[in-house]
């Protein structure tokens, strides 16, 4: 196999046992340092010139991409990307290094990075509560898991408050905001539905105590003449039906969070009118 196609298969690094089990013949690796299409060091890490620093640094303490460094690899959202990447290894291996959040396994699978599960069962017990939830809304709604697999594996240390963290997933939950939001309105005491269908309406995002509707706009939000049209149509529709309305931005979810849940909770305090 030529190396420089099973590098790209392993996103970039390897290291010299696994390319030689992936048909990659020692000559030929040779021959690709040579060449500069492959460079190496003297621990028998092997990479490509544009090779991820984070998998790059995994290939090195030969272990594997793992946690919220998995997730967004599998195109599942963070809501934040990780200062240093996390780094699965061989519980009996010794890795010290200050670049990484080092995961201690007793099985890695294949690959450099994890498979989806594992490093969701590593995310639910290593992030705080609305990072991890965020992520496994995410990974449930895109089907890339099922919560009832995540909780049959989740045994020893931690696994109450993990338990207790996957309590508090949606898989019906459209985006970060939402989900963002969703937590922290239930943190203050609300009944929160989301993704509720309304008829002649349509659906929308979020539906407090039954009648209060929070909608959230986020990056993608577009206001041209039609959608602002279609809009206002929506709230009419809503108004018609008994429904209020609350529409809130990304910067008033992710940058001024008390001041919306503020709102929201004074609105429905107020109760139905």
């Amino acid at each position: 196999m030529d190396p420089v196609a099973a590098l790209v298969a392993s996103l970039g690094a390897s290291w010299w046992s696994t390319l030689m089990a992936a048909g990659v013949s020692d000559g030929e690796l040779r021959g690709a340092v040579r060449r500069g299409t492959v460079r190496t060091d003297k621990d028998g890490t092997y990479w490509l010139p544009e090779a991820d620093p984070d998998v790059l640094l995994a290939a090195r303490l030969r272990g594997r991409l793992t946690c919220c460094s998995a997730a967004t690899r599998y195109g599942i959202d963070v809501l934040s990307r990780p200062l240093k990447p996390h780094i699965a290894v061989p519980r009996n291996r010794p890795s010290r290094t200050d670049e990484a959040v080092i995961h201690r396994a007793d099985t890695l699978g294949r690959g450099i990075v994890v498979p989806v599960l594992g490093a969701l069962l590593t995310l639910v017990r290593c992030l705080p509560t609305v990072e991890a939830v965020v992520a496994l809304d995410c990974a449930v709604r895109q089907r890339q898991v099922r919560l009832s697999a995540v909780r049959s594996r989740l045994q020893g240390p931690g696994s109450v408050e993990a338990r207790r963290r996957l309590d508090l997933v949606d898989g019906r939950s459209g985006s970060v905001i939402e989900s963002v939001l969703r937590l922290a309105l239930r943190q203050a005491g609300l009944r929160v539905d989301c993704q509720v269908l309304i008829a002649g309406v349509g659906r929308v995002d979020l539906v407090i105590g039954g009648w209060l509707v929070i909608e959230v706009d986020g990056f993608a939000y577009h206001s041209e003449r039609a959608q602002y049209r279609a809009d206002r149509a929506r709230s009419n529709a809503l108004a018609v039906r008994g429904y209020a309305l609350l529409r809130f931005t990304y910067e008033d979810v992710m940058h001024r969070l008390p001041e919306t849940v503020a709102t929201v909770v004074e609105v429905h305090g107020r109760g139905r009118v």
